[in-house]
């Protein structure tokens, strides 16, 4: 698990990731890493809105042909009907789930908003 407040803690964990990624998944770990990258933005960015005092929360859990990434933030969460699929994807702001749709198997919230699993199958092993 890793635990981080800030984008710039996040960035010194991102090597790290990464190479676990590419152990997982060769060639096509750069898909789940912006998955996972577009997640945890989101996290600090409006889920916690950028207090240092709240956490973010990453794990990735290897499972036979599959891997399960979640995102935890301590913020407030939200409704996941508040997700849209209409911003361009060359918008600068407002993609993210349109990436994250677009690179993993499936994703979920929890109930409350503030938490995002990410599936990804491995199609390698």
């Amino acid at each position: 698990m890793y635990c981080f407040s800030s984008l710039d803690e996040f960035a010194i964990l991102r090597e790290i990731i990464k190479a676990e990624l590419v152990r997982i998944f060769g060639k096509d770990a750069l898909g789940i890493f912006i998955a996972i990258n577009e997640g945890v933005n989101n996290a600090i960015l409006h889920g916690n809105k950028e207090n240092l005092s709240k956490k973010v929360y990453l794990t990735m859990e290897e499972l036979p042909n599959q891997i399960r990434i979640v995102i935890r933030d301590e913020g407030k969460g939200f409704i996941n009907q508040e997700i849209s699929d209409t911003t361009p994807w060359s918008a600068e702001h407002g993609r993210g789930f349109q990436l994250i749709k677009h690179y993993v198997d499936s994703y979920e919230f929890n109930g409350l908003g503030n938490e995002l699993t990410l599936i990804k199958k491995n199609d390698i092993a």
